[in-house]
């Protein structure tokens, strides 16, 4: 980060002096690698842990949506692969909605037994008022 040939860092920088893209990304970097902890990198720099949070959400590697990288993949694969990625994702989306189904009924038995054995009406009336 050098600006007129000088390190950018608390004393030579102005209070509200903007920080180039490829700089901000240099700091982020530093974080994400765990060279500095964000506190320290927010008082090296002289920046707002918001500021920096807001940086490391927008700059990390992390922030890739994954539609937008699915999207790209699938646009570089070939029929057969994309085929069998939509099965596994089928069979994925199964399993989690054979959880999901079990999981709801294992609730609905708890709220009966907890009903029949505290004589107290959990559910909530179907003809009731909003």
């Amino acid at each position: 980060m050098k600006t007129n040939g000088k390190k950018v860092t608390v004393k030579n920088r102005k209070p509200y002096e903007r920080l180039s893209e490829r700089e901000k990304r240099k700091i982020v970097h530093e974080v994400n690698s765990g060279l500095i902890g964000q506190r320290a990198c927010a008082k090296k720099y002289g920046l707002s842990r918001n500021t920096l949070s807001a940086w490391i959400t927008d700059f990390s590697s992390f922030a890739i949506k994954p539609h937008e990288v699915a999207e790209e993949a699938i646009s570089d694969m070939t029929e057969s692969s994309k085929t069998r990625i939509l099965a596994k994702q089928v069979q994925d989306l199964t399993k989690q909605l054979e959880k999901a189904n079990l999981k709801i009924s294992g609730l609905q038995t708890m709220i009966e037994v907890s009903e029949q054995e505290l004589h107290i009406k959990i559910r909530k009336k179907p003809g009731t008022r909003q």
